[in-house]
């Protein structure tokens, strides 16, 4: 136990040194992050990957990011009279050429809906090109396949974690003698390595394998997996149980799991051993016949409102979600859902937030913000259409 206690020490001393070195080169300062919420795909990373790939775009470079992009893709578009939108016929980036057209959607933590892909393929169709001609490309932070499963073998599938990374490593040795650009590009690449858990802790991770590989201080962290796997299903039972006392006096919200398991416990259990369909899980609570609101878990928590049948949504309701005073992640045909101010990442569960969560007082405090602003969301929603019908 003595040899265990050193090597935490001897870990705890490689985290203070590196975070002196990250203070030191201001690693943690991020003007795209500071500005938006690092996760906007809309107004952050299309409007910004938009701006690098437009040949007109402020940066002066003319061609230069779109042909490295475009090599990124395996794809060559050799016209002149090429043009990029942002959000024309409600896609993200569009490339148009008279050899055809290049659809980008780019998703973060949202998924396509309804019919998305497709819908924006039949209006380029529309619009007088070839289906040959219409090239789909779907980013997503980890390569992740379109829910649409007709369009999957159709997508050309990239990633922020490898394709944008590439794409802004080489479009800086393209640009490092000029500084504006270059720290600009560069400030970009390190918010997207963070959003990919890439981050620049690789210098700590190499010393703490080396500490590891050390005599027999692998064999005796291994011994602790099974421990700090139920200290993670307990701490997250704590949080539903903590969150759903607070919340049933007001609305009665009920487990719900999209793969039938019936119990919150074994769906906690599921989630970290990685067994199939182990995400998914939640509590719900019936607001209308068409209309619930839902706090769920993949790898974050997340809560908002969803209709069951999108034909049976009403204008109304659609207004009133609109107004809210809640700035949503996503407000779609069928979906309206936020994250908590702290957001709680249990799959990875290597954020503050998370530990906060082991402080009983913190944790009272921390899950009373998200149950008040929970029951505050639904009683301005009924309210509001309270008045409608009056």
């Amino acid at each position: 136990m003595n040899s265990l206690t050193h090597f935490l020490d001897e870990v705890q001393e490689l985290k203070n040194k590196h975070e002196q070195l990250n203070q030191r080169d201001a690693k943690g300062f991020n003007l795209f992050s500071l500005l938006l919420k690092s996760t906007d795909e809309v107004h952050l990373h299309s409007k910004f990957i938009y701006e690098l790939l437009n040949p007109k775009g402020s940066h002066h470079q003319a061609r230069l990011f779109l042909n490295l992009f475009l090599e990124e893709l395996g794809l060559e578009v050799s016209s002149k009279d090429l043009a990029v939108f942002r959000e024309k016929e409600n896609i993200d980036i569009l490339i148009e050429s008279s050899q055809g057209v290049i659809v980008i959607e780019n998703k973060i933590h949202s998924e396509d809906h309804s019919s998305q892909l497709s819908r924006y393929i039949k209006s380029m169709q529309n619009q007088g090109y070839k289906r040959k001609n219409i090239s789909l490309v779907y980013l997503t932070l980890f390569g992740h396949q379109p829910t649409e499963k007709k369009m999957q073998n159709f997508s050309i599938i990239i990633s922020y974690r490898k394709n944008i990374v590439r794409w802004l490593e080489r479009s800086l040795k393209e640009i490092e003698n000029i500084p504006i650009l270059r720290e600009t590009l560069q400030q970009y690449l390190n918010l997207v390595k963070e959003l990919t858990y890439q981050s620049t802790q690789k210098g700590y991770l190499v010393e703490v394998k080396k500490l590891l590989l050390q005599e027999n201080k692998l064999q005796q962290i291994m011994a602790l997996e099974e421990p700090i796997l139920e200290a993670k299903i307990e701490t997250q039972l704590l949080f539903w149980h903590t969150l759903l006392a607070k919340l049933m006096p007001h609305y009665a919200f009920s487990f719900y799991n999209i793969n039938n398991d019936k119990s919150l416990k074994n769906s906690v259990r599921r989630y970290y051993n990685l067994q199939k369909n182990h995400q998914d899980y939640g509590v719900r609570y019936q607001v209308e016949e068409n209309l619930h609101f839902f706090i769920e878990l993949r790898k974050n928590i997340y809560y908002g409102f969803e209709f069951e049948n999108e034909e049976n949504v009403e204008l109304e309701q659609k207004k009133v979600l609109d107004e809210l005073e809640v700035v949503w992640e996503e407000g779609s045909s069928l979906i309206y859902w936020k994250y908590p101010s702290k957001k709680l990442n249990f799959r990875k569960f290597n954020h503050q937030n998370i530990f906060d969560l082991l402080n009983e007082k913190q944790r009272e405090k921390d899950i009373s913000r998200i149950s008040r602003e929970i029951i505050n969301i639904i009683s301005n929603y009924k309210r509001s259409m309270a008045c409608l019908v009056e």
